[in-house]
């Protein structure tokens, strides 16, 4: 019944008041607590911690990219100048093989050209094909022209008095062609010079 001393829920129930001088029985309240853990961990501990763990590995992957690259770089330069080594060195091989040959067809195509004055169209047309072949090895002509005598390009195999003092020190004639192979001089022009004798 209500109003009655024994009715009520425990709670609503007063407790007797304190008598003083003697100690409390009743606890001291405490402090709010969290709820009870259910057993899972803190969601933001978490996500801290997988934060923290990409930021490493992203730490270390940039390290390894860097050694990556700077190791790449060091090999694509070995291996361009292993390239480099070969490219000479194959060059150099094929120059000690073929440049006999090329300059014995030279020496053929002095013998031929020397014939071709008697007006041979068959011998000028020989002389014509081995060229085109020296050409295609690299080996051309040194381009001839009179004008003052070049000791870097030109032989004198015989001197002729000059018609004039104007004359002095240039190239009379071509006797025979002169070479080079790439940048290289094989054989000299060979000329006959004009001097003051």
């Amino acid at each position: 019944m209500p109003g009655s001393p024994g009715s009520g829920s425990p709670s609503s129930m007063s407790a007797p008041p304190p008598v003083p001088g003697q100690p409390s029985t009743e606890a001291p309240p405490s402090p709010p607590t969290e709820p009870p853990a259910s057993g899972r961990p803190d969601p933001f501990a978490v996500v801290a911690d997988a934060v923290d763990g990409m930021r490493d590995e992203l730490a270390s992957l940039g390290d390894q990219f860097r050694r990556r690259l700077l190791n790449d770089r060091e090999v694509r330069r070995s291996v361009d100048g292993l390239l480099n080594e070969l490219n000479h060195a194959r060059k150099a091989a094929e120059g000690r093989i073929t440049q006999p040959l090329l300059y014995d067809l030279i020496l053929l195509v002095d013998r031929i050209e020397g014939q071709a004055a008697q007006d041979d169209a068959l011998t000028r047309s020989v002389a014509t094909e081995l060229l085109t072949i020296l050409e295609r090895y690299g080996m051309t002509r040194v381009p001839f022209a009179r004008g003052p005598f070049d000791p870097g390009t030109q032989e004198a195999v015989e001197v002729l008095t000059a018609p004039t003092p104007e004359q002095r020190g240039e190239v009379a004639e071509l006797v025979r062609h002169g070479y080079r192979m790439d940048e290289r001089l094989v054989r000299p022009q060979q000329v006959r010079v004009y001097t003051d004798r």
